[in-house]
Protein backbone atom coordinates (compact mmCIF):
# COMPACT_ATOMS: atom_id res chain seq x y z
CA UNK A 1 0.00 0.00 0.00
CA UNK A 2 1.38 3.30 -0.96
CA UNK A 3 1.95 6.06 1.79
CA UNK A 4 -1.13 8.13 -0.10
CA UNK A 5 -3.82 5.30 0.94
CA UNK A 6 -3.08 4.88 3.96
CA UNK A 7 -2.99 8.95 4.67
CA UNK A 8 -6.97 8.59 5.12
CA UNK A 9 -7.03 6.04 7.85
CA UNK A 10 -4.59 8.14 10.12
CA UNK A 11 -6.66 10.71 9.91
CA UNK A 12 -9.97 8.32 10.86
CA UNK A 13 -8.45 8.06 14.12
CA UNK A 14 -8.58 11.10 15.51
CA UNK A 15 -11.54 12.09 14.25
CA UNK A 16 -12.97 8.78 15.77
CA UNK A 17 -11.86 9.37 19.30
CA UNK A 18 -13.12 13.36 19.29
CA UNK A 19 -16.40 11.56 18.23
CA UNK A 20 -16.55 9.26 20.54
CA UNK A 21 -15.61 11.97 23.54
CA UNK A 22 -18.24 14.50 22.37
CA UNK A 23 -20.64 11.66 22.36
CA UNK A 24 -19.82 10.78 26.11
CA UNK A 25 -20.00 14.74 26.99
CA UNK A 26 -23.32 14.88 25.40
CA UNK A 27 -24.62 11.83 27.88
CA UNK A 28 -22.88 13.50 30.96
CA UNK A 29 -24.73 16.56 29.86
CA UNK A 30 -28.30 15.02 29.42
CA UNK A 31 -28.31 13.17 32.37
CA UNK A 32 -27.91 15.99 33.90
CA UNK A 33 -31.21 16.81 36.04
CA UNK A 34 -32.81 19.80 34.66
CA UNK A 35 -32.37 23.02 36.92
CA UNK A 36 -35.68 24.40 38.08
CA UNK A 37 -36.23 28.54 37.15
CA UNK A 38 -37.27 31.08 39.26
CA UNK A 39 -39.13 34.09 38.52
CA UNK A 40 -40.60 36.76 41.44
CA UNK A 41 -43.55 38.85 41.07
CA UNK A 42 -46.54 40.33 42.41
CA UNK A 43 -49.33 38.58 43.26
CA UNK A 44 -52.76 40.69 45.13
CA UNK A 45 -50.00 43.27 46.31
CA UNK A 46 -47.73 40.58 48.10
CA UNK A 47 -44.48 39.47 46.67
CA UNK A 48 -44.37 35.72 45.83
CA UNK A 49 -41.78 33.41 44.07
CA UNK A 50 -42.84 31.18 41.05
CA UNK A 51 -40.47 28.13 40.25
CA UNK A 52 -41.14 25.84 37.26
CA UNK A 53 -39.23 22.53 37.37
CA UNK A 54 -39.32 20.62 33.88
CA UNK A 55 -39.35 17.26 35.86
CA UNK A 56 -42.05 16.30 38.13
CA UNK A 57 -41.40 12.97 40.46
CA UNK A 58 -44.28 10.73 42.11
CA UNK A 59 -43.92 12.77 45.58
CA UNK A 60 -44.56 15.96 43.58
CA UNK A 61 -47.68 14.59 42.60
CA UNK A 62 -48.59 12.29 45.51
CA UNK A 63 -49.36 9.64 42.83
CA UNK A 64 -47.05 6.32 42.03
CA UNK A 65 -45.27 5.93 39.04
CA UNK A 66 -46.59 2.74 37.13
CA UNK A 67 -44.10 0.14 37.72
CA UNK A 68 -41.61 0.09 34.60
CA UNK A 69 -43.23 2.72 32.76
CA UNK A 70 -41.41 5.42 30.57
CA UNK A 71 -41.55 8.68 32.11
CA UNK A 72 -42.57 10.86 28.18
CA UNK A 73 -42.66 14.54 29.78
CA UNK A 74 -43.33 15.95 32.97
CA UNK A 75 -43.61 19.50 34.85
CA UNK A 76 -44.20 21.29 37.98
CA UNK A 77 -45.37 24.79 38.93
CA UNK A 78 -45.22 26.00 42.36
CA UNK A 79 -45.73 29.51 43.68
CA UNK A 80 -45.07 30.64 47.33
CA UNK A 81 -44.62 33.80 49.34
CA UNK A 82 -41.25 34.95 49.77
CA UNK A 83 -41.46 33.70 53.67
CA UNK A 84 -42.24 30.26 51.66
CA UNK A 85 -45.49 29.92 52.19
CA UNK A 86 -47.25 27.72 49.65
CA UNK A 87 -49.88 29.54 47.57
CA UNK A 88 -50.37 26.91 44.45
CA UNK A 89 -49.14 23.97 43.04
CA UNK A 90 -49.73 22.43 39.93
CA UNK A 91 -47.89 18.95 38.63
CA UNK A 92 -48.41 16.81 35.60
CA UNK A 93 -46.53 13.89 34.20
CA UNK A 94 -47.36 11.49 31.12
CA UNK A 95 -46.13 7.95 31.01
CA UNK A 96 -46.31 4.58 28.87
CA UNK A 97 -46.82 1.49 30.06
CA UNK A 98 -46.71 -1.61 28.42
CA UNK A 99 -49.65 -3.11 30.21
CA UNK A 100 -53.60 -2.72 28.44
CA UNK A 101 -55.35 -0.02 30.41
CA UNK A 102 -57.89 -1.72 32.48
CA UNK A 103 -54.96 -3.15 34.28
CA UNK A 104 -53.22 0.53 35.04
CA UNK A 105 -56.75 1.71 36.55
CA UNK A 106 -56.74 -1.43 38.40
CA UNK A 107 -53.52 -0.55 39.67
CA UNK A 108 -54.36 3.41 40.40
CA UNK A 109 -57.77 2.75 42.34
CA UNK A 110 -55.65 0.63 44.67
CA UNK A 111 -53.12 3.23 45.00
CA UNK A 112 -55.74 6.36 45.38
CA UNK A 113 -56.89 7.17 48.98
CA UNK A 114 -60.58 5.99 49.24
CA UNK A 115 -59.99 3.62 46.15
CA UNK A 116 -62.08 5.15 43.85
CA UNK A 117 -63.77 3.06 41.17
CA UNK A 118 -62.22 3.95 37.55
CA UNK A 119 -64.86 5.38 35.33
CA UNK A 120 -64.73 4.18 31.52
CA UNK A 121 -65.24 6.75 29.01
CA UNK A 122 -65.30 5.32 25.43
CA UNK A 123 -65.72 8.11 22.15
CA UNK A 124 -64.79 8.40 18.64
CA UNK A 125 -61.04 8.96 20.41
CA UNK A 126 -61.02 5.40 21.81
CA UNK A 127 -61.50 3.89 25.60
CA UNK A 128 -59.93 5.30 28.63
CA UNK A 129 -60.36 5.37 32.25
CA UNK A 130 -60.31 8.24 34.61
CA UNK A 131 -60.04 8.41 38.34
CA UNK A 132 -59.46 11.35 40.76
CA UNK A 133 -59.87 12.60 44.24
CA UNK A 134 -60.64 15.68 45.49
CA UNK A 135 -61.44 18.16 48.93
CA UNK A 136 -61.20 21.09 49.60
CA UNK A 137 -57.45 22.31 48.71
CA UNK A 138 -56.44 19.54 46.19
CA UNK A 139 -57.31 17.59 43.46
CA UNK A 140 -55.63 14.57 42.22
CA UNK A 141 -56.39 12.36 38.90
CA UNK A 142 -54.95 9.83 37.16
CA UNK A 143 -56.35 9.43 33.39
CA UNK A 144 -55.72 5.94 31.71
CA UNK A 145 -55.53 5.71 27.52
CA UNK A 146 -55.78 2.54 25.56
CA UNK A 147 -53.39 2.31 22.88
CA UNK A 148 -52.22 0.04 20.15
CA UNK A 149 -49.28 -1.35 22.25
CA UNK A 150 -50.49 -0.31 25.98
CA UNK A 151 -51.67 2.51 27.50
CA UNK A 152 -50.98 6.51 27.88
CA UNK A 153 -51.25 7.18 31.94
CA UNK A 154 -51.87 11.40 32.80
CA UNK A 155 -51.12 11.92 36.27
CA UNK A 156 -51.98 15.72 37.57
CA UNK A 157 -52.12 17.02 41.17
CA UNK A 158 -53.14 20.70 41.77
CA UNK A 159 -53.89 22.59 45.26
CA UNK A 160 -56.09 25.22 45.27
CA UNK A 161 -55.24 28.59 45.28
CA UNK A 162 -54.64 30.47 48.68
CA UNK A 163 -54.04 34.50 47.87
CA UNK A 164 -51.49 35.84 50.32
CA UNK A 165 -52.99 38.64 52.02
CA UNK A 166 -51.51 42.17 51.69
CA UNK A 167 -48.62 43.16 53.81
CA UNK A 168 -49.68 45.73 56.44
CA UNK A 169 -48.73 48.56 54.97
CA UNK A 170 -46.27 51.04 57.87
CA UNK A 171 -48.34 53.69 59.13
CA UNK A 172 -47.16 57.47 58.85
CA UNK A 173 -47.86 60.00 61.57
CA UNK A 174 -50.20 62.40 60.60
CA UNK A 175 -49.51 66.26 62.03
CA UNK A 176 -52.20 67.95 63.63
CA UNK A 177 -52.60 71.25 63.34
CA UNK A 178 -52.10 73.65 67.12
Amino acid sequence: MSPANRWPRRALLPVLILGVLAGAVYLVLAAAPPSPSRENMWLDERRVTVEYTPSAQADDLKLPFYPEASVESSLCYSVKTTDGVPVTFYGYAALHASDDAEKVAEFYSAQLPGNPEPEAIEDGSGRRYVLAIADDNEVRRAIIVQQDEGSRIELTRATRPVIPTPAPRPRTRRETPV
